[in-house]
């Protein structure tokens, strides 16, 4: 039985501290945009910030370039693969 209990407070724990270092890092101010910037530059370098920027909208977006929400997982179709 002590073993039980003694797996539920880590686990709590463990969870616990998870969730704070994620916080922490959410919260320094840089948007997901302004931290993907540079990757994005890389792989489009004849486009500028705000191309970048229009292109990531219209993948997001619902009505992005006929895409239905190529990068919503929200969208209910399931993941990539169907699941």
């Amino acid at each position: 039985m002590k073993k039980i209990w003694l797996g539920i407070i880590t686990l709590v724990l463990v969870m616990g501290i998870g969730t704070s270092v994620y916080a922490a890092e959410a919260d320094k101010g840089q948007s997901w945009f302004e931290h993907m910037l540079p990757f994005a530059k890389k792989m489009h370098p004849d486009l500028t910030d705000s191309q970048v920027k229009d292109m990531v909208n219209n993948c997001h977006s619902k009505q992005g370039a006929g895409k239905g929400g190529m990068m919503d997982s929200t969208s209910g179709r399931g993941s990539m693969m169907n699941f």
